[in-house]
């Protein structure tokens, strides 16, 4: 398999390395895509709402005077004349409004609150707590008749601030419908919650509205639908969760296989490095005149260089031709002199057997015989 690997790297290198490159990217791909999905989305569903909507409608009952000389019951505005006025005679319509039916179990009943400022207040009520229960579009909490008594308020107010000697700077009716209950759909129970009070302050001569007359709050109710995300490849819908297992460990798979692959084709990837011969027949060629048999050398005196350096210096000083033989030997010519430079057997086969690996390369450029320059 090794073998059959290598000789597939050897004869088509860039293009296995351009389909693992791709099939490694793809995995890559899908595998972010998935992991960045929900493995289920969570839709809320607004399947009812029920509106809680609260009217007030108030008139003033009025003792006779300049203005009203018969008194009587009259429609009055966001002001009512304080001296003039006995009662103040109201109604309050509370109902439950519902796109689909509903079912309220609720209990109610209606309170004035008089309030002196930050000193005290008091409660008085209206009506008595009453329960009931009912189911449709249409539920009707509260539909009813109710007065406020002037008359008791002033005497309490002024009872009040005799046997306190407290006068407050300003006093607040506050009617208070205490609503508790629930509204049902579908198995999902919601408690009712209003705050739809009518507040209206008291001056000394002129009693003003200080809230709004209607108000309307709301009740949904709301299902949760969870549904499982799904990822389409190649025509087929799937969950994430497989998904992302399956791309993750071809991501670590061909990440292995390319590092093995790569790892392996280095390692046994050897080429020849070129012994120092081929290196100065390269660099120096033109410089150089090879000579098939070696010269004559009973009558020379031999000097032998320790490089191939001395060997250039000498024939620039002298203009001298260089000789060589076999790749090995170099030399240079010079009456009775012979300067000559060899390279060694056991460094020629050295080089020649060298692979490309690292620290090889570091161990020829350190040798010292290998130097040129």
């Amino acid at each position: 398999m090794k073998e059959v690997v290598e000789k597939l790297l050897k004869r088509d290198k860039k293009k296995v390395s351009f389909i693992l490159l791709l099939l490694l990217t793809m995995s890559a791909i899908i595998s972010v895509y998935s992991w960045s999905m929900t493995s289920s989305d969570t839709t809320q569903i607004n399947e009812n709402v029920s509106q809680i909507q609260s009217s007030y409608d108030y008139k003033a009952t009025l003792i006779p005077n300049i203005l009203y000389p018969k008194g009587g019951t009259v429609e009055v505005g966001n002001t009512i004349m304080k001296k003039v006025t006995k009662e103040i005679p109201f109604t309050l319509l509370t109902t439950i409004n519902s796109g689909v039916p509903v079912s309220a179990k609720v209990s109610h009943e209606v309170n004035l609150l008089l309030r002196a400022g930050e000193y005290w207040e008091r409660s008085f009520p209206l009506e008595q707590k009453k329960t009931f229960e009912k189911t449709g579009a249409e539920v009707s909490i509260i539909n009813g008749n109710y007065k406020i008594d002037l008359e008791m308020i002033k005497n309490f107010i002024t009872k009040v601030e005799d046997e306190t000697g407290v006068r407050a700077d300003k006093y607040t009716m506050e009617i208070v419908p205490n609503v508790q209950g629930t509204i049902s759909y579908n198995g999902t129970v919601k408690d009712i919650q209003m705050e739809d009070h009518l507040i209206f302050q008291l001056s000394y001569d002129e009693i003003l509205l200080a809230s709004e007359k209607e108000f309307a709050s709301s009740v949904p109710f709301i299902s949760t639908k969870v549904s499982s995300n799904t990822i389409s490849l190649f025509g087929f819908d799937t969950s994430p969760v497989p998904v992302r297992i399956t791309s993750t460990v071809f991501v670590l798979l061909f990440v292995v296989l390319i590092s093995y692959l790569n790892k392996d084709f280095m390692a046994n990837r050897k080429r020849i490095v070129p012994s120092q011969g081929e290196k100065i027949i390269k660099k120096y060629g033109n410089r150089l005149i090879p000579v098939s048999n070696k010269v004559e050398i009973d009558r020379k005196s031999i000097v032998t260089l320790n490089s191939f350096k001395a060997i250039i210096q000498i024939a620039d000083a002298k203009e001298l031709p260089i000789f060589y033989y076999e790749s090995k030997l170099y030399f240079i010519i010079d009456g009775d002199y012979m300067y000559q430079y060899e390279i060694n057997e056991m460094e020629l086969s050295r080089s020649r057997s060298r692979s490309r690996s690292k620290n090889s390369k570091d161990e020829t450029e350190s040798d010292p015989s290998y130097a040129l320059e």
